[in-house]
């Protein structure tokens, strides 16, 4: 997988597997976003950048918030891609002013703490004008958005606390879960990754039983966050990271759900199932040998069916 250890890109170093099970780790990287940089951010153009890949679902959620807000001309999206060489390249083209001398997410890491030890994950809150990675929080960067944008709501006054820990749960029992099963190296983690993937997807396809969304009828950051790794589940977690048991398509409320979020406008445009399956199948576990790209399956993400309650 490779990393920075001390400001140093290492190829052959990585923390994230112990014992054939993968754990994934917290960065150092400070991450809160103060006030003051909020203000900036509703303020200056050309400073701030959003730095993600398609094919991350950490990346996504932030790429959703950015769309379903109006600050797309303040915070511009410098995508990064492809096969992973020293981790994510950042692509060709992009936003931002004076990045022809970096070529890899790692250098903003280590432009920000020179001597960095860890993982160069997206996304990424890159300041340019003060030359350093404000967030490498996906949930922090969507909480950015959400305060300095004024039409939209993904974290209602008085429900940060229920917020906080359905995201919690969201993560660990499916987001973080499906990497497990998909990263393993023992049976008895596999197993138990599994179990828990399914146990949560069921737990949620109850909690929409009467519900447009987790919360109720307003779209939040939970959605967000759930709709990023179900978008993705049928494409690369049932087949690549072996989740086989059940597709999101067997769950009604789930399929419903994810549908209705896509269908949104902007949505759509911010999926990309080919870099999706090139992302996974390519760069994300070592079964894959042959570097086979699995075929998309056939959904029909465009079905009305159920969403004109």
């Amino acid at each position: 997988m490779g990393m920075l250890v001390d400001g140093k890109w290492d190829d052959a170093a990585d923390q994230s597997m112990v014992s054939g099970t993968y754990r994934r780790e917290t960065s150092s990287l400070p991450d809160a976003i103060d006030d003051e940089v909020l203000r900036l951010i509703g303020e200056e153009r050309d400073r701030f950048y959003l730095v993600a890949s398609a094919s991350c679902p950490w990346s996504h959620g932030a790429v959703i918030a950015l769309a379903l807000s109006e600050l797309g001309e303040t915070i511009r999206v410098q995508w990064a891609g492809g096969r992973r060489i020293e981790g994510y390249g950042l692509l060709p083209v992009g936003p931002i002013p004076g990045r022809a001398d970096v070529q890899h997410v790692h250098q903003f890491y280590t432009r920000t703490v020179p001597n960095f030890t860890g993982r160069a994950t997206v996304p990424i809150l890159w300041d340019a004008k003060a030359g350093k990675i404000l967030s490498n929080s996906s949930v922090n960067i969507i909480a950015a958005i959400d305060a300095v944008a004024t039409n939209i709501n993904l974290r209602p006054a008085g429900r940060h606390a229920e917020l906080e820990d359905l995201t919690q749960f969201i993560f660990d029992g499916l987001s973080n879960a499906v990497y497990r099963a998909g990263k393993s190296e023992r049976q008895d983690e596999y197993d138990e990754a599994v179990d828990t993937v399914f146990k949560t997807m069921d737990a949620l396809e109850a909690r929409l039983a009467d519900q447009k969304y987790l919360l109720g009828d307003e779209m939040t950051l939970a959605d967000v966050r759930l709709f990023a790794t179900l978008v993705r589940f049928d494409t690369v977690y049932a087949t690549h990271f072996r989740c086989t048991r059940k597709r999101l398509v067997d769950y009604p409320l789930l399929w419903r759900f994810t549908r209705r979020i896509y269908q949104l406008p902007g949505i759509k445009g911010t999926v990309d199932f080919d870099e999706i399956r090139f992302g996974y199948y390519i760069n994300d576990g070592s079964h894959n040998p042959h570097g086979i790209i699995g075929q998309q399956p056939e959904i029909d993400w465009e079905s009305r069916e159920g969403l004109e309650d």
